[in-house]
């Protein structure tokens, strides 16, 4: 019997919905373009701040944190592995294989090259671990809303990341502030987030959408 989850993903999707994803992400692409590299540095370093601040001060001895990171107009959370590292804490990031997304724990930058859809992949000489393992991940989106829906960028992994019974880990959006919205179209698969961290600050989403 397929989980409900997996139901999910096997109703057909209205039109309008899908519209008006496609619609959003444009809309978000475009507003991401109109950072200008100078303001994309600052905003980073902001966003840093308020993660090491915040969801990220609780990272310490052998906690594991999903890091990701690589596309363009993206925050670059690279200075995050030496940092957790220097706390005991685990770095992580994610591969492929045939069954989607795949944990290893990185130490060292060096150790990431470019992947499909140009995003930093660990070779694969870093040890793999459990998705039981994971205890935050910090979870790219093109939108996010107040209430902890997420647009990403339509190939589902992350949706099917946190489908999986094993996955009990904090998820922790994260993005600039023009990319929080009023409300992200969303279906039943699709996963929420619990947290949303941008360059000003931490927000808080409404537990009764969760």
């Amino acid at each position: 019997m397929p989980s409900l989850r997996t139901q999910a993903h096997l109703l057909p999707v209205p039109h309008d919905l899908i519209a008006a994803k496609n619609d959003l992400r444009r809309q978000m692409r475009e507003s991401i373009r109109t950072i200008s590299a100078g303001d994309l540095g600052a905003r980073t370093e902001s966003l840093l701040d308020h993660l090491k601040e915040g969801p990220l001060s609780s990272a310490t001895t052998g906690v594991c944190v999903a890091l990701f990171g690589g596309i363009q107009g993206e925050p670059d959370l690279l200075p995050l592995i030496s940092w957790l590292t220097g706390r005991g804490a685990r770095p992580v990031f994610f591969g492929f294989d045939e069954h989607g997304l795949v944990p290893r724990w990185v130490t060292n930058a060096s150790s990431l090259s470019r992947g499909p859809f140009g995003v930093w992949m660990p070779d694969e000489s870093c040890q793999r671990l459990d998705f039981s393992d994971l205890d935050l991940v910090l979870v790219p989106g093109l939108a996010f809303d107040r209430h902890g829906g997420r647009l990403g960028r339509g190939r589902g992994y992350f949706d099917r990341l946190f489908g999986r019974p094993e996955v009990r880990a904090q998820r922790i959006g994260v993005c600039f502030q023009p990319q929080v919205v009023a409300a992200v179209p969303v279906e039943g698969h699709d996963a929420r987030v619990q947290l949303i961290v941008t360059d000003q600050g931490v927000i808080r989403v409404d537990s009764a959408a969760l």
